[in-house]
């Protein structure tokens, strides 16, 4: 970590391309899978023992961790350059290798569904570890099919949907954008394009995010189009096969939440949002010295960056004081994934854009994909992956089925790690300016998580109906336009590039409806901050109790364990509480008036 360039992962460390170890475990997921088979027989018999059933539960688990091993190399060999055809080729291979084994498996899955109650649990006490996935599985028989339903459908996902996602990162991960506003134009990709998004300069801002949008509105009704044949397959088979109330209960259900629980989630957050962040955008339109705020603002800093950009060294640094300061255990598990050589930060073209962890086997460390560009933003990014890190590491003793979260509390120390460092570079800085910029940062921050995501799943929702009602990429951009004035109101000008945003979306076509789990992750985490604020180091404690417990219980559960909770409309309300103190806390000039602050607050 204290090179110069950014670091770059060692896949080998999986496998390489045309190892006899690849070709190898390939064949052995086969003949493993067809192998298990054999149980088919002996889950009919009236006397298949408890001893048996944990036999077989141990054979999944290694068929799990098989699939998990390669599969994790096939999509981080595809993230690492989506441009490459023999990385597109082999995930295709191993996605088909993965419907296989599910099918193999099928039979299983289905029987334990089936089971009464009672001989259900005799089972269960025998491999307790495994007691919560045990439940989930027997929670969606209301939404099962029969078997040969279900391997056609596990058969055709990976010609249809799994295809369609990967053709769509494909064509978008190619996209280069022009610099014309800048004095030397270039050519560049996503991530080194983005960073003209939070120039301090406004002409740049405007200039980057109208060629942004240029370029992805050209092809918006073939991308529009993708996105549609993805919603109508997800709602075929989940709402017309399935019977699930709706689209988004599907993703409710997975992520063992109630539609009461995440519609109290967005039905606050539509309330409390535009309230709470026009308040501070108004604050920022000052801090700016703007005198029309406009979406081109939103993320623009109050200060520009001085000294050149970050050295990757520096950042990791200062991520690993922040950690360290909180919790010696937490910090040496981060810096575990780039001393194994598991971190990937630097500018590659056909790297998929953005950022992620992924977490492969519960007992491996993680790894972590991001762009370093030598800003203040990368090194939050930087805490933010690492967080995920820790989670899933903190999380090793529940197993392959039960060590990833479920997607509402994943991005707890994601978030919380964030909320970390932000606090250490505020103690180190005693300069008001510099101090009101880093709380611009961190709600600006809060705005990308909360509310921005809020309206994006709000959006989510319309766009499934719509489409089920056969609207056109050009209508569900004209839905998108609407959600964003709601979103920010009559007080911030909207251009109309931003009407072909949710295109250049990855999520909605990714993970339909995920996007209200960084909602509900970042206002728990606001939560949780104010415990931390009341306790002091103590609560460090009780983060890693939440964090280890992973996906082994529903989030309701997992936090309710801690003492968090419960999830009402009053407890979201608690977040946004939170945030409006922290856009209390920013400094302002003396000379500042309070007049559009004075607007947003009499808007409705």
């Amino acid at each position: 970590m204290t090179d110069t360039l950014p670091p770059h992962w060692d896949l080998s460390q999986l496998y390489t391309f045309g190892s006899p170890g690849l070709e190898r475990d390939m064949g052995e997921l086969k003949e493993l899978s067809h192998n298990f088979l054999r149980w088919r027989e002996r889950l009919s018999d009236p006397g298949f023992a408890p001893e048996e059933f944990k036999s077989a539960l141990d054979e999944l688990v290694g068929l799990q961790e098989r699939v998990e091993r390669l599969a994790g190399f096939a999509d981080l060999s595809f993230s690492e350059d989506t441009a490459d055809q023999r990385y597109t080729s082999f995930l295709g291979v191993v996605e088909e290798a993965a419907a296989d084994l599910a099918n193999d498996t099928l039979f299983f899955e289905l029987w334990w569904k089936g089971l009464p109650e009672e001989r259900a649990r005799g089972y269960m006490d025998s491999v307790a570890g495994h007691r919560y996935f045990l439940n989930r599985i027997r929670d969606f028989k209301p939404y099962t099919l029969s078997e040969p339903e279900e391997r056609v459908v596990n058969l055709k996902e990976v010609t249809g949907a799994q295809s369609l996602v990967a053709l769509y990162d494909s064509i978008t991960s190619r996209y280069r954008y022009q610099t014309s506003f800048l004095p030397e134009p270039a050519l560049l990709g996503r991530e080194e394009f983005s960073v003209h998004f939070r120039s301090h300069d406004p002409l740049t801002r405007r200039g980057a995010y109208r060629e942004f949008y240029s370029v992805w509105s050209a092809q918006g009704p073939v991308i529009g189009q993708i996105y549609q044949s993805l919603v109508r397959s997800w709602r075929i088979e989940n709402v017309v096969l399935r019977g699930y109330a709706s689209p988004q209960s599907v993703r409710n259900r997975r992520n063992d939440l109630t539609d009461e629980a995440v519609a109290s989630l967005l039905k606050v957050s539509r309330e409390e949002a535009p309230k709470v962040f026009g308040r501070y955008f108004a604050k920022k339109a000052l801090l700016l010295g703007l005198p029309r705020f406009t979406r081109y603002d939103v993320y623009a800093p109050i200060l520009e960056e001085s000294g050149g950009p970050i050295p990757f060294a520096e950042a990791c640094s200062l991520v690993d004081s922040a950690f360290r300061g909180f919790s010696p255990r937490m910090a040496d598990l981060a810096a575990r994934v780039a001393a194994d050589g598991r971190l990937t930060a630097r500018l590659m073209p056909g790297k998929r854009s953005g950022a992620f962890c992924r977490s492969i086997l519960p007992e491996d460390t993680p790894w972590v994909l991001m762009s370093y560009n030598g800003r203040l933003q990368d090194v939050f990014t930087l805490a933010h992956e690492l967080g995920h890190a820790m989670h899933s590491m903190l999380a090793a003793d529940e197993g392959v089925f039960q060590f990833q979260a479920a997607l509402p509390t994943a991005e707890t120390a994601s978030t919380f790690s964030e909320m970390l460092l932000a606090q250490a570079l505020l103690k180190g800085e005693t300069d008001p300016k510099r101090r009101a910029s880093l709380l611009c940062h961190v709600l600006d921050d809060a705005y990308a998580t909360i509310g921005r995501q809020a309206f994006f799943a709000l959006f989510e929702v319309e766009a499934h109906r719509m489409i089920e009602e056969g609207a056109t990429p050009d209508e569900l951009s004209d839905a998108y336009f609407r959600n964003l004035c709601e979103q920010f109101g009559d007080q911030i000008a909207v251009p109309p590039e931003f009407r072909w945003e949710w295109v250049s979306i990855p999520h909605f076509f990714h993970t339909p409806f995920y996007v209200y789990a960084y909602t509900f992750g970042e206002l728990l985490v606001f939560s949780l901050w104010r415990l931390y604020e009341k306790e002091g180091p103590p609560f460090a404690d009780r983060l890693i109790r939440i964090l280890s417990k992973g996906g082994g219980a529903s989030p309701a559960d997992i936090l309710a364990s801690a003492g968090v909770g419960p999830l009402d409309d009053d407890f979201w309300r608690g977040g946004f509480k939170v945030i409006g103190e922290f856009v209390d806390a920013i400094w302002m000039p003396p000379r500042h008036t309070r007049g559009m602050a004075a607007r947003w607050e009499k808007s409705p």
